[in-house]
């Protein structure tokens, strides 16, 4: 094994540093925490020991690695590093891991003992490895396979158990965000079936209001034709209507109804000489409202607004391009009241 002077040097240096910390302030810290009861302190001082510790070694392993200590293993240097780098970081999770079992260490013997040789023993078996990788004069009569293939097979079995855990928390994770999804979208259509059950007993005349807010997009097309259907026995529905459009109220959100009603609907083309100035008058309302608004408005909600009001604007002026109207200043005024700067926008 060639040794580059530079990578020995620098090597030495990472785990004579990393020796220091483990012989001194590891030990005392263990020793403490054998005796005494861990009030949170503990675990915070191991973080702050074991995590340079480890990086340091693991600067030594890299240069191990690039002088050959690994040149047994059927892989190339750079695959060596490679899987150098996280099977190291493993064997620290492992020696973490001990340091967040304090009350089940001291009331098991069997697992003091056990995890306590852990922690004492990866990092003591790094250390070697490093030495003697860089240094193979000071045990001439002890090949280097040694100490590598014991290290390896731990490393092996540290990073496939931390990688296993790892799997199971993103599957859990995603197990439960399918469960919710699914449970949601349950929850949404039990409501739905409840809302289609109700649309029989409400009265197109006294219930009008109600009616529209089951007309938007955002309902089921059932509910929506339901509805629909149900508003179009009002004996004055179109008119009716208008009203709505004209009159109705823009923060309490049926102006956002009534239009979403005429998006929704088909109408004949008397019906939409008589809807399609409300319908421009009621787009120009939500857009001052939205106006003078706008500086309340999180960056979420002015994104899901602009693409609601967009989406619903054009489909209405495209429903009454016949009918005589000129929609595009409704339309220019709602794309100004997202793009203009503060100054013009008000």
């Amino acid at each position: 094994m060639n040794l580059s002077p530079l990578f020995q040097t620098a090597g030495n240096v990472c785990v004579g540093l990393a020796a220091v910390l483990y012989a001194l302030p590891l030990q005392l810290l263990l020793w403490e925490l054998s005796r005494k009861r861990d009030n949170g302190a503990g675990l915070i001082l191991g973080i702050l020991i074991l995590v340079p510790m480890w990086l340091l070694l693991l600067a030594g392993l890299i240069c191990v690695t690039a002088n050959g200590g690994f040149d047994w293993l059927p892989f190339t240097r750079r695959w060596v590093t490679t899987l150098v780098v996280p099977a190291t970081l493993a064997l620290a999770v492992f020696s973490l891991a001990r340091l967040d079992l304090g009350p089940l260490i001291r009331s098991q013997p069997f697992i003091r003992t056990l995890v306590g040789s852990l922690i004492q023993l990866l990092p003591a078996l790094t250390i070697l490895l490093v030495v003697l990788g860089l240094n193979p004069r000071f045990a001439p009569g002890l090949p280097l396979k040694a100490v590598s293939v014991p290290w390896t097979l731990c490393a092996a079995l540290s990073l496939a158990t931390v990688g296993g855990y790892i799997a199971y928390q993103v599957a859990a994770f995603g197990a439960n965000q399918v469960r919710a999804i699914a449970h949601r979208f349950h929850g949404d259509s039990q409501l739905a079936r409840k809302n289609l059950a109700r649309i029989p007993d409400l009265d197109p005349q006294r219930d009008f209001t109600e009616l529209l807010g089951f007309t938007g997009d955002f309902q089921s097309p059932a509910l929506r034709e339901a509805a629909l259907t149900q508003l179009r026995r009002h004996p004055d529905f179109v008119a009716r209507l208008a009203t709505e459009l004209k009159d109705g109220s823009v923060s309490g959100g049926s102006v956002d109804h009534a239009l979403a009603a005429v998006a929704a609907a088909s109408w004949t083309d008397d019906e939409k000489q008589l809807l399609a100035l409300p319908a421009r008058s009621a787009m120009q309302r939500i857009t001052r409202y939205i106006r003078s608004e706008f500086r309340h408005f999180t960056k979420d909600r002015r994104q899901l607004t602009y693409k609601w009001g967009n989406r619903l604007f054009r489909t209405v002026a495209s429903k009454f391009a016949g009918a005589g109207v000129d929609f595009q200043p409704a339309l220019a005024g709602f794309e100004k009241a997202f793009t203009a700067p503060d100054a013009e926008r008000n």
